[in-house]
């Protein structure tokens, strides 16, 4: 079994992001590390080109869960049409339970509860192709006495961060726990998260009993969803005490959340924030900043990165 793998979800508009971050990989990550990327299947081609001893590349099928196909074909050509509602926009069907359809990031989601107890590996680092490390990545910051590190942060949530509200209230919900308590709840969302693949069996487990559905049934079936805070939620509810002994508030990556495009005084602001426990840079895709910015930033984080 390796010590350590990683995991990330990609698709052809990502393909430049997830090459840098591959790159990042190999610079700052140790031989026996593996990458492992997984793209719907009519990207294929494209990103098997880069496959190496290093990097594998997955089709979704490998791990799409029983009575779910792949639509993302369909997908690619109904985005083209915007005049239809976002609900048509699908990248997978149950079949056991075809509505409402699978939605691309709530697919990815599901893949990565699918995937993670498969690449036997001890810890699975989930890493989105957005994101770039900027230094080094040993094992040692995963895994203590046996223990997968937990990003966990207490009372990060407040009441009106309403998407992380509903998703803790969602995980709750799915692993039969009660309504959680305000006014402020404990985050699991970050650039760089962890799971320990067994934990990660036995909370999909805990959705089945409390669902009485298959776990990726109740879960698809879900319009507001986070995959790390139903990880999150389950360990620390329901891991041992060994389970939950190493848990950390930083995410190792400073992160750029915001959908606007990063631009102006912000740049300044951003690079300036960037602190010494930062292993990687990460600016959302869906914010639509300038590959120019992106690289001024990226440059000025990598020259303080290796002072």
């Amino acid at each position: 079994m390796n010590t350590i793998a990683i995991l990330t979800p990609s698709f052809r508009p990502d393909f430049d992001r997830l090459v840098q971050l591959h790159e990042s990989v190999l610079e700052f990550t140790d031989s026996s590390v593996t990458h492992h990327v997984i793209v719907p299947r009519r990207d294929l081609p494209l990103f098997r080109a880069l496959e190496s001893p290093r990097l594998r590349v997955w089709p979704e099928s490998d791990f799409l869960p029983a009575g779910f196909i792949a639509t993302d074909g369909l997908a690619a050509v109904v985005k083209k049409l915007r005049f239809l509602p976002s609900m048509v926009r699908f990248s997978a069907l149950n079949l056991r339970r075809p509505w409402p359809p699978v939605r691309g990031w709530v697919l990815q989601q599901v893949l990565k509860l699918s995937a993670a107890p498969k690449l036997g590996a001890y810890a699975v680092v989930i890493i989105d192709s957005d994101v770039v490390l900027v230094r080094p990545m040993p094992a040692e910051l995963f895994l203590r006495s046996g223990t997968v590190r937990l990003f966990e942060k207490p009372n990060a949530i407040s009441g009106d961060m309403d998407r992380h509200v509903t998703w803790t209230r969602t995980a709750h919900r799915l692993l039969g726990l009660p309504d959680p308590e305000g006014p402020a709840y404990t985050d699991y969302v970050g650039g760089i998260v962890t799971w320990d693949p067994e934990l990660v069996s036995t909370c999909l487990a805990r959705v089945e009993e409390v669902t009485g559905k298959s776990w990726a049934t109740a879960i698809s079936a879900q319009l507001h969803f986070s995959e790390f805070i139903l990880y999150g939620t389950y360990v620390r509810h329901f891991g041992s005490e060994q389970q939950v002994a190493f848990t950390e508030p930083s995410t190792l990556c400073h992160s750029y959340w915001d959908p606007a495009p990063l631009t102006g005084a912000r740049v300044g602001q951003f690079i300036e924030a960037f602190g010494p426990t930062d292993i990687a840079v990460h600016i959302q895709s869906n914010s639509v900043t300038s590959g120019e910015t992106a690289s001024q930033v990226m440059a000025a984080l990598r020259a303080e990165a290796s002072r």
